[in-house]
C-alpha cells in the first residue's frame, strides 16, 4: 500500500513536470522563431546593401545613395504533412528569380530532403514571375513538393504585385485539405469500438479484416498513420493553420477522446497499421509472448517521448525528431538509424510478438498519461464529492439536533 502511494505520487510529480516542460518548450520556440526570421532574411540580399521591410511578406534591397530598389525579397507558405513550410524567394527589379531559400519546415525532413536534392529549387533560378512557372513535382514525396511549390509561388505574389501590378493570390484555407481518407479514418474507428464490444463468434475475423485493410490503407497507400510527431503537433496548434493530411489527426484524437472517455485504447490492436504488420510478421514466425517487468522498459520510452515532444515544441518541427519505424515500412524514406531500427524490429517480430509495441511505441507512454490523470482527476473529483456529502450530512444531523432540542 506505501510502495503504491509512493508511486502514485512520483507519478503525480512527473506529470505536473512533464506539463511545464511542454509550455516552457513551446514558448521558447515561439521567440526563437521570430528572432531567427528576421536574420535569416537580412542573409538573403544578394546585390543590395540595405534591407528595408514594405510588410509581412515583402521586403527590399536598396544600394547606398540610390533611389530604386535593385532587388526584392518575398514571403510565402505551403502546407506540407506536418504543417506550414516557410519560403523566401530573391527576384531581381526586372523580376527573375535569384535565390530561393527554405527558412522552416514543420514537414518531415527525410520527404523535403528528397525534394530539395531533386533540384526543383535550381531549376527555377533565372525565371521570371510574371509569368506562371509550372514546377516537377517528386515521386515519393507529393506532399512535401506540393508544399514547396506553393510556398515558392506565394513567395513570388507580393513581389510580382509591387513590380508589375499582378493581384496576390489568395490563401488557401486548412479546410480545403480534408480528403476521403479522414472520413474513412472516423468510419474504421468507429467500427473498431463496435468490433471490441462484440461477443460474436468471429469476432477474431473483423479484427483481422480491420487490421489488413488499416495496414494497406493507413499504411502502405497514405502512410498516415500517427507518431509522436502527430502527437507533437496536436499540441503545438499547428494543425489550426492546415496540414496536407489530417488522418493522422484525427485518428490520434479519436485515440485520445476514446481513452478520456472510457479509459480503453482499441487503436493498437484493431487499427494501428504497424501492428497489423507485426502481427502477419508474427504469423510466419514462431513468435513468443514476453512481458518486459523492469522498470527501465517503463519509464525510458516516457522520457523518450517527453524528450521528442520538447524538442519538436521547440524547433517547430515534430517531424524531424520523430523516431518511429514508420516513414522506413511504408514509404522507405528516412534516415540511415530509422532504417537500421526498421531491420531489427522486422526480424524481431519474427521470434517476438509485436517488438515494437511492448517496448519503445509513444502510444504506451501517451496511453499511461491520460489514463493516470483521468484517475487523478477522477479521484479529486469524488474526494470533493465526499466532503460535500459529509458536510450536508453534518448540516441534516445538526438541524435534527436543534429540532429536537426545540420540541423538548
Amino acid at each position: 500500500m506505501y510502495s503504491k502511494k509512493r508511486s502514485d505520487f512520483w507519478k503525480k510529480v512527473a506529470s505536473i513536470v512533464s506539463v511545464i516542460l511542454l509550455l516552457l518548450a513551446w514558448y521558447g520556440g515561439s521567440t526563437r522563431i521570430t528572432d531567427n526570421q528576421s536574420g535569416m532574411v537580412d542573409q538573403l540580399l544578394i546585390n543590395g546593401d540595405l534591407l528595408n521591410q514594405i510588410d509581412d511578406r515583402l521586403y527590399e534591397g536598396r544600394i547606398l545613395n540610390k533611389l530604386n530598389p535593385v532587388e526584392y525579397i518575398g514571403l510565402g507558405s505551403g502546407i506540407g504533412y506536418g504543417g506550414m513550410t516557410e519560403v523566401a524567394v530573391t527576384v531581381s527589379s526586372l523580376g527573375d528569380i535569384q535565390r530561393i531559400a527554405v527558412l522552416s519546415s514543420k514537414d518531415t525532413s527525410s520527404y523535403l530532403d528528397k525534394v530539395i536534392q531533386s533540384n526543383l529549387m535550381e531549376k527555377l533560378l533565372g525565371k521570371n514571375i510574371k509569368s506562371n512557372f509550372e514546377i516537377d513535382g517528386v515521386s515519393g514525396a507529393t506532399v512535401s513538393t506540393n508544399a514547396l511549390t506553393e510556398a515558392i509561388k506565394r513567395a513570388a505574389d507580393p513581389v510580382r504585385f509591387e513590380l508589375f501590378g499582378i493581384n496576390r493570390a489568395e490563401n488557401e484555407k486548412p479546410i480545403s485539405h480534408f480528403r476521403w481518407l479522414d472520413l474513412l479514418a472516423i468510419a474504421m474507428f468507429t467500427m473498431a469500438i463496435l468490433v471490441n464490444k462484440t461477443r460474436h463468434r468471429k469476432k477474431s475475423m473483423f479484427n483481422w479484416a480491420l487490421l489488413l485493410t488499416s495496414m494497406c490503407v493507413f499504411g502502405f497507400y497514405s502512410s498516415s498513420l500517427f507518431s509522436s510527431s502527430t502527437m507533437g503537433i496536436l499540441i503545438s496548434g499547428a494543425w489550426l493553420t492546415g496540414l496536407g493530411n489530417y488522418t493522422s489527426i484525427i485518428l490520434l484524437s479519436l485515440v485520445i477522446l476514446y481513452i478520456i472517455a472510457t479509459n480503453k485504447n482499441v487503436y493498437c490492436n484493431t487499427l494501428c497499421p504497424f501492428g497489423a504488420t507485426q502481427e502477419c510478421l508474427a504469423k510466419l514466425g514462431n513468435t513468443k509472448t514476453i512481458s518486459l517487468t523492469p522498470v527501465f522498459f517503463e519509464w525510458f520510452p516516457r522520457g523518450l517521448l517527453l524528450v521528442t515532444l520538447c524538442l519538436g515544441l521547440y524547433y517547430r518541427n515534430p517531424a524531424s525528431f520523430s523516431y518511429e519505424p514508420f516513414g522506413i515500412m511504408f514509404g522507405m524514406i528516412g534516415s540511415i538509424y530509422l532504417f537500421v531500427l526498421t531491420t531489427i524490429t522486422i526480424v524481431t517480430s519474427l521470434v517476438v510478438k509485436r517488438p515494437w509495441c511492448r517496448t519503445l511505441c509513444p502510444m504506451n507512454p501517451m496511453t499511461d498519461f491520460i489514463r493516470f490523470n483521468r484517475q487523478w482527476f477522477k479521484s479529486v473529483l469524488n474526494k470533493q464529492r465526499l466532503k460535500r456529502q459529509i458536510i450536508l450530512t453534518n448540516q441534516m444531523v445538526g438541524s435534527e439536533v436543534k429540532r429536537s432540542e426545540v420540541s423538548k
